[in-house]
């Protein structure tokens, strides 16, 4: 009996440094990834708005020598720099605007994450669904299922022994149905809280 209990406590030890090494991954790959961005937003603006701007610069350094001297080649000088500057800024938005994720692709790859790491940490069948037009939902919205569904699953966990867990998002007609069900045990009796 000791002999067995001794081996399933270096099993406990073996999956608890297992998990630990696994989380470790997981920061360093997210922070990793994170760097990874800030670089390649880095050298698009570099790219793009940079050599813009210090061609508008010159250009305005120019206008200023020539302001007494040529005022028709300053005003046209000046005109480019304004021209420059405009798609400069003009490039910054459209920048930002294609980096910027969808509040939508925000809300289902969340929820999406928070699924497959139950799954990953719990050992738990996790899936997720959902149908119907997830454009509709707005970030409130997905902060609330979001919510609701981490609260769910937790409970399903901590008191239902279940197995499997399925969350499901769909957006119908005149509202949206967020589902989390399981195939684990339900409460013999129910009592009402502030949780339920």
């Amino acid at each position: 009996m000791d002999n067995e209990r001794e081996h399933v406590r270096g099993d406990l030890q073996r999956l608890a440094r297992t998990l630990s090494e696994n989380n470790e991954y997981i920061r360093q790959s997210e922070y990793t990834i994170k760097l990874e961005e800030r670089n390649r937003l880095s050298q698009r603006i570099h790219d793009d708005v940079g050599h813009a701007m210090a061609g508008a610069l010159i250009q305005m350094e120019a206008v200023r020598l020539l302001l007494t001297t040529d005022r028709d080649k300053a005003s046209e000088l000046l005109g480019n720099a304004i021209a420059i500057s405009k798609d400069g800024l003009e490039r910054i938005c459209l920048t930002l605007k294609e980096m910027k994720p969808r509040p939508e692709e925000m809300g289902i790859n969340r929820l999406r994450l928070f699924v497959d790491e139950v799954a990953a940490r719990d050992g738990v069948a996790a899936t997720l669904t959902y149908d119907g037009d997830i454009d509709a939902i707005t970030p409130l919205q997905w902060k609330i299922i979001q919510h609701n569904a981490t609260e769910a699953v937790t409970n399903t966990l901590k008191y239902a022994q279940a197995t499997a867990i399925h969350v499901e998002v769909r957006v119908l007609n005149k509202f949206i149905k967020a589902v989390v069900s399981d195939n684990g045990v339900g409460a013999a009796k129910v009592v009402n809280g502030l949780g339920m």
